[in-house]
């Protein structure tokens, strides 16, 4: 059996501390050891915000504030560093004692969990080859700029601008160089694509050659055909197969969201058909639906 009370403790996964009103540590089980990786004496008397990630500083000053106002947080979650520099995510469950005037608090390291999580949004919504968003993100993405836009809707002025991709004769380059090379090309290519829109922009790939980009904000219907056109200058730039260079174009179809009976799907459609027009017209352009 455990000694004390303090023997127990030092043996639990999670983490205890005391902190006081101000944030430093009183007192603190082995846990916190392991946790942050200093040892107990190092923490003693140090506030929790030097080791906090900057990013969650804020958010995690205001659940203090509310657990000192008799809140009891049963699962905030934020992250800090490690003496080794490494960010660890942990979950804490804390309740103020107003008799004392300190903070106790239980943590638990959740990274791996958060990490596993990550790992799995990324096979769900993210395409594999390219990294970029895939469908099911894209589509998600373009509903709430839908909705945003009926919200926000002026007279004449559409808040939405989305253009659909289409690579140029792409088949050929998986029969001249093979589909490792089609591959290359398109990474390549989602590559151009992110270099010609702005961070506030969408690229995703839908499947195949086909990607699609979803600019949403005040200026999105003014840099649609900026931005096509500085894609079709980026594509201009032959790629590089062993020795051999190959060139390749798009068509792209630009759509505006004017008419707010559409949905998602509606939307996409007409940039489609936008997108085979500008096909027909030769490729290596795009078009405007009407």
């Amino acid at each position: 059996m455990f000694s004390s009370l303090n023997d127990y403790i030092d043996q639990l996964l999670e983490a205890i501390c005391v902190v006081d009103k101000d944030g430093r540590f009183l007192q603190l089980s082995a846990g916190c050891e392991r946790l942050f990786g200093y040892k107990i004496e190092e923490l003693l008397g140090r506030s929790m915000l030097e080791l906090l990630h900057p990013d969650d500083r804020e958010r995690t000053l205001q659940a203090a504030r509310d657990i000192m106002a008799g809140a009891h947080k049963t699962d905030f979650e934020n992250r800090y560093i490690r003496k080794d520099g490494e960010i660890v995510h942990i979950q804490w469950s804390a309740r103020w004692i107003p008799e004392q005037q300190v903070r106790i608090a239980v943590a638990r390291d959740i990274t791996k969990h958060k990490m596993m999580l990550n790992h799995l949004q990324k096979i769900a919504f993210y395409d594999s080859l390219t990294g970029l968003p895939n469908r099911e993100l894209f589509l998600d993405r373009l509903q709430q700029a839908i909705a945003r836009s009926r919200r926000e809707h002026l007279t004449n002025a559409a808040l939405i601008a989305l253009m659909f991709i289409d690579l140029d004769k792409f088949k050929t380059i998986n029969d001249s160089y093979g589909h490792q090379a089609g591959d290359q090309a398109l990474v390549s290519v989602a590559q151009r694509l992110q270099h010609s829109v702005r961070e506030t922009d969408t690229v995703a790939r839908l499947g195949g050659d086909e990607f699609v980009i979803l600019l949403d904000g005040a200026d999105a219907c003014a840099k649609a055909e900026q931005i096509a056109e500085k894609i079709l200058h980026e594509l201009a730039n032959p790629l590089q197969f062993g020795a051999d260079r190959c060139l390749v174009s798009a068509s792209i179809g630009i759509a505006y969201y004017l008419d707010l009976s559409q949905n998602a799907a509606e939307f996409l459609h007409q940039a489609d058909i936008a997108m085979y027009q500008a096909k027909n017209a030769g490729g290596q352009r795009f078009r405007i639906a009407h």
